[in-house]
């Protein structure tokens, strides 16, 4: 099992450059003197040198990687007071300068875009915060949270749209009851129409 860089270089995981630079060069100095040795002193300097190039290049790798996530992260919180402010349109304009657009960013836009009442949009970028980081709890609780709001929003929105069918505690009927009403309502009609002809000595309806 490859060993943690920093240990190798004999440093800590919060290392600085020019911490690693100065252990990486002076371990580097101390092998490669040994290195023409014979016998097992020469094999274990090569063996180690080969052990401090890799372990030099993990830790300036995870420097990289810490300084931008440092630079990301204060520029987040930028973005995140100017929507705490209410100054939206600001908070888009900073949120545009950042790169790349990781899971973060998405969950960011998806705060604006909710922000400016866009909850389509909003839950776009949610869906892909959570597909670029599955395991990041706020972005799941986040759109969790969106989807019930929207599946709530729908249904009182039906709920609505079936009472405004209802007026003074009958429903009303729809265009087919209607339909068939009217004609129920016209049959029963001339029927009765024809019973008074008869009685009166005509007759409205001849077949019946």
């Amino acid at each position: 099992m490859q060993r943690d860089p920093y240990s190798v270089l004999g440093l800590s995981n919060d290392a600085t450059r020019e911490q690693i630079d100065e252990a990486y060069y002076t371990l580097k100095s101390d092998c490669e003197s040994k290195l023409f040795e014979e016998g097992r002193v020469g094999t274990d300097a090569s063996r180690k040198l080969a052990e401090i190039e890799r372990a030099y290049a993990d830790c300036l790798e995870d420097l990289d990687k810490r300084i931008s996530f440092d630079s990301f992260g204060s520029s987040y919180g930028e973005v995140e007071q100017l929507i705490k402010d209410s100054r939206i349109d600001e908070a888009q304009r900073k949120l545009d300068t950042i790169e790349p657009r990781d899971a973060e960013w998405h969950y960011m836009q998806s705060v604006i875009y909710y922000k400016r009442n866009w909850h389509i949009e909003s839950k776009k970028q949610l869906e892909i915060a959570v597909a670029l980081d599955p395991d990041n709890a706020k972005y799941k609780r986040s759109l969790d949270r969106m989807n019930a709001q929207m599946s709530g929003a729908q249904g009182e929105a039906n709920r609505s749209g079936e009472q405004q069918t209802v007026r003074g505690g009958y429903a009303q009927p729809s265009a087919a009851e209607t339909t068939s009403m009217a004609c129920c309502n016209t049959c029963s009609t001339l029927i009765c129409c024809d019973c008074l002809c008869e009685c009166c000595g005509g007759d409205l309806i001849p077949c019946c």
